[in-house]
């Protein structure tokens, strides 16, 4: 992560040096990327860049960061609903705008295309408590289970859609409710 004093740069100088960084890293992947290419495009010295980051690997970490952020802003919250057809529909709107996102910045989807995934996700953990609470997931044998199944059918498809950009669309969405109703046991909406 960067150090101290990239927090402390204005708001547009730290996105801009991260958009070199992410093009750069998108483009080149992250062993190819020349850390001095990305600081000399982005216009700072070797001494700033090393006030800034510990080396490439830890300005890696600040773009994967970065656009994992950026897709979980277009993701959006997960707002709690009252029944089974509310949580389809939110899971599907949520889905189709993360696949947007990804479809619109080949840029974040190449960094975060290969990255671990914490499977921590409060998005997540608040569909799971929300349907749970609803009744449409039930937390046999272990509300815990559950939530760590749920988040694993979210990692493989995350992985999979990050390697294959060209079917970011619709089926995604649906995909994820075909596999989530069959893990929760519950019916999958028409």
């Amino acid at each position: 992560m960067p150090l101290p004093r990239f927090d402390r740069l204005p708001a547009d100088a730290r996105a801009a040096i991260l958009a070199v960084a992410r093009a750069h890293f998108a483009r080149d992947g992250k062993d190819a990327a020349s850390f001095n290419q990305i600081i000399a495009e982005a216009g700072i010295s070797k001494t700033s860049a090393y006030h800034y980051f510990d080396g490439k690997d830890d300005l890696f970490g600040a773009v994967v960061a970065d656009a994992a952020a950026r897709t979980l802003t277009a993701l959006g919250p997960w707002a709690e609903v009252g029944t089974a057809e509310e949580l389809w529909r939110q899971l599907v709107a949520g889905t189709t705008r993360l696949a947007a996102h990804l479809r619109e910045h080949p840029d974040d989807r190449a960094v975060l295309a290969g990255q671990p995934r914490t499977g921590g996700d409060p998005w997540i953990r608040d569909l799971v408590a929300n349907g749970t609470k609803i009744g449409l997931i039930a937390p046999d044998p272990s509300a815990e289970l559950v939530a760590v199944a749920t988040a694993g059918v979210f990692d493989a498809l995350d992985t999979w859609a990050l390697d294959h950009p060209d079917e970011l669309d619709r089926p995604v969405a649906d995909t994820l409710v075909l596999f989530l109703a069959r893990l929760w046991n519950a019916p999958a909406p028409r």
